[in-house]
């Protein structure tokens, strides 16, 4: 096997020469065997080993507990106490530190000129990227010790002039520059009594700008085409990992529900595949139209490793795709443009980058891979092919006979266990001998080697979930009429703001999927805790569902609810729904919905190792081998077997 060119770096455990701990023994890679195997040293005897991938990752992916026998905790990425104005610094400035952090020889030359362009020290610069490198994103944001915590350096109305004049002057087909937009915003704040700001300042704010934003407005066309992309090239991606597209479809299948066996309608799919190899590194199927959440779930889903999920689902395939990206392409759609997902890609260090206006062109990849999909789909009783002249006189809803987790099984192994072993047209060889010789290397390709394991999966699932600020009360915390208590936020009961006086808010977190309890960030340990209900007889219910009765109380006139009154409207509304369950689609797909949650919960809780600890979970049954390679009971020379735990 060729070596690698990138798996060297002595904090990444997996990589050539990596060191880790697995069962109390200590090891050095050796090298790879494949995707799910490789060749380590055990240093107390020195003999070579074969381990598990998976075995490991579980050793290594279980995060310290900084948490008491009695509560549950998850670190926080420090991303969702921003301010707006401090979020955009971070970003601006880790925007510019990539020209270090990319450069092959990042000299001092180029650490002064990023000093320069900031109006700092050079010692500042390099004490960003190391908080940056230990920290991520958020600690870029300005500090604020004196109390200025989201604050403008600038009168509000003075900073609102400033992007007036930008906005008005330069980015105009004039092309002024800054100096001559100067001579226009100078007398104009004169005239308002404002103090006129210097050049340097109005030239940080067009900094703050992308090359794309200013090109397109002072070049035109031109511009443009500058930054479009080439339709089937992709520069970018030079290795498994380096560009995925995400995008969603509703699958061409009408699909029963589990207990009436009925009819319920289609579900949505958002699927995500690595350019490079046209592997599908992840997605998430949901009876619900796409949102934020389905974006942040398949995402999650494609990073973290998939045997737990797959364990969880009883479904015997070999998926070894995972791992962060450097870029995401995604659709313009609001889904992916949303505020929890962008910063959930920053605080992940990962790019996000949206599909340009009027370009059909552009997704290409992932756009043919869900029509490919649906194409196989119609074979399937049930299916709706792709539009009515296609079906014709035939009855989906009446020979569907798929359920929800049918559809899940199907496409999963459809996808690892056909589309990834078969020919692909675009790369010449199947997707997965593609992203294994991109990351093992072979005769013709440097290896880019295995990624360092994510070690906090946790952390990760909830950077993907929606958040916002509230107060905690005698009671508890309130979020859309539902109260949250446990004793352990008891000392933040009433708490003030130390630079403000007011009361303090604090940031949490839910899944709009299960209301039942929510994350609450503790600033003093900077980690989030589970907190149930208040009130622990009342039922779990969705944010769809709790959207459904309030809407119910609108329409009876009724504005003003409390939570006795939402639980109450929402238990009489299970009732006249039960009654009906077996009579109308939407009540079976609701009912469906919700069992179809606690599954999905199930599984997602298995693939980050959340559920229990890792000591008292039972290793997930191995698939048989099917594509020739050695079993984990078959010796390789002199190589010992040793499992995991």
């Amino acid at each position: 096997m060729p070596s690698t060119s990138s798996s060297t770096a002595p904090e990444n455990p997996l990589a050539i020469g990596g060191v880790f701990v697995l069962r109390g023994d200590t090891y050095l890679v050796d090298g790879y065997l494949d995707l799910t195997h490789l060749i380590a040293r055990r240093e107390s005897d020195g003999q070579k080993v074969r381990l598990i991938i998976a075995d490991i990752l579980d050793a290594i992916a279980t995060p310290p507990s900084t948490s008491t026998p009695d509560e549950e905790t998850a670190s926080s990425s420090g991303t969702e106490t921003l301010s707006k104005e401090d979020w955009d610094i971070a970003v601006a400035r880790s925007e510019k530190l990539k020209t270090l952090v990319e450069a092959k020889r990042p000299s001092k030359k180029l650490a002064a000129e990023v000093a320069t362009f900031f109006g700092v020290h050079v010692s500042t610069i390099y004490r960003w990227l190391k908080r940056e490198q230990e920290k991520g994103i958020a600690a870029l944001a300005p500090l604020h010790p004196s109390g200025g915590r989201g604050r403008s350096r600038l009168n509000d109305i003075l900073d609102d002039v400033i992007w007036a004049a930008i906005e008005e002057h330069y980015l105009t087909d004039k092309k002024m520059r800054i100096s001559k937009v100067m001579t226009i915003l100078g007398p104009k704040c004169r005239r308002a009594n404002l103090k006129v700001p210097h050049a340097n300042t109005v030239r940080l704010r067009v900094s703050w700008l992308s090359d794309k934003t200013k090109d397109e407005a002072r070049d035109g066309e031109r511009g443009r085409k500058r930054h479009r992309p080439v339709p089937g090239s992709y520069k970018e991606a030079t290795h498994p990992n380096s560009v995925w597209q995400i995008d969603h479809t509703p699958l061409d299948l009408c699909i029963v529900d589990d207990v009436y066996r009925r009819n319920i309608g289609r579900a949505w799919l958002t699927l995500v595949i690595d350019v490079y190899s046209r592997c599908v590194v992840g997605f998430y199927l949901s009876l619900d139209k796409p949102n934020a959440t389905s974006v942040g779930m398949a995402l999650v889903h494609a990073i973290l490793p998939k045997e737990g999920w797959l364990a969880a689902h009883g479904i015997d395939v070999k998926w070894p795709n995972w791992g962060k990206p450097i870029k995401v392409h995604a659709d313009n759609d609001k889904t992916f443009r949303c505020d929890m997902v962008t910063r959930a890609a920053m605080a992940q260090k990962f790019d996000l980058e949206w599909r340009p206006v009027k370009t059909p062109h552009w997704g290409g990849h992932i756009e043919r891979l869900l029509g490919t999909l649906n194409q196989e789909i119609h074979t399937i009783n049930g299916t709706t092919f792709s539009n009515p002249t296609q079906r014709g006189d035939y009855k989906s809803h009446e020979e569907a006979e798929f359920t929800f987790s049918d559809s899940e099984t199907y496409v999963t192994k459809y996808l690892c266990g056909v589309y990834h072993q078969s020919k692909h047209d675009g790369i010449g060889r199947p997707p997965i001998r593609m992203y294994e010789s991109g990351i093992l290397g072979d005769a013709h390709t440097l290896g880019t080697g295995l990624q360092a394991p994510i070690k906090d999966p946790m952390r990760l699932r909830l950077d993907f979930l929606p958040f916002k600020e509230v107060t905690v009360q005698a009671y508890g915390v309130t979020w859309d009429t539902i109260t949250y208590y446990d004793p352990s936020i008891d000392h933040w009961i009433h708490a003030r703001d130390p630079e403000t006086g007011r009361k303090r808010r604090f940031t949490v977190r839910r899944d709009p999927r299960d209301l039942s309890s929510i994350w609450f960030l503790d600033p003093d340990r900077d980690v989030y805790l589970k907190i149930p209900y208040r009130r622990m007889e009342h039922p779990s219910l969705n944010l769809w569902e709790l959207r459904e009765v309030r809407a119910h109380l609108r329409a009876q006139g009724k504005e003003e609810v409390d939570e006795d009154l939402v639980f109450d409207t929402y238990e009489e509304l299970q009732r006249i729904k039960n009654n009906a369950s077996d009579e109308t689609k939407e009540a079976r797909k609701r009912d469906q919905k919700k069992r179809t949650y606690e599954k999905k919960k199930a599984a997602e809780a298995a693939q980050v190792g959340a559920a229990t600890p890792a000591s008292q979970q039972a290793p997930p049954s191995r698939p048989a081998n099917t594509n020739g390679l050695l079993e984990d009971d078959e010796e390789i020379s002199s190589f010992e077997v040793v499992r995991g735990g």
